[in-house]
């Protein structure tokens, strides 16, 4: 008599990855876009003790939030327009949708 019980791994690579892929290509895009206030807040800190500033010498975010600290924002709209359109359309180009359209090619669950 056949044993028809489904194996681990061919429930993982049959039923449960088809079905998520999309979602996790969704989550790790949302969480790698939402690292940027993070990134703003560790190259820039302006008086967290007093009057002691937290800032990196050269960093993209840093520009950007100290320009807007010290009231020039035309400055940085500028490095943020140019910084945000880069890295947008290099992640959107190499990441997100390739693993898109991976996820509506291959993992496709049919009814």
């Amino acid at each position: 008599m056949r044993d028809h019980k489904p194996k681990v791994f061919t429930d993982v690579r049959t039923i449960i990855l088809p079905t998520k892929f999309q979602y996790l290509t969704a989550g790790l895009s949302s969480t790698i876009n939402s690292s940027w206030g993070g990134l703003a807040v560790a190259e820039y800190w302006p008086r967290i003790n007093g009057s002691l500033t937290l800032q990196v010498h050269v960093g993209m975010m840093k520009l950007i939030t100290s320009n807007v600290a010290n009231g020039h924002t035309v400055i940085a709209a500028r490095a943020s327009s140019l910084l945000f359109a880069i890295v947008a359309t290099i992640f959107g180009i190499i990441l997100t949708k390739n693993l898109m359209d991976l996820a509506s090619k291959r993992y496709v669950v049919e009814e």
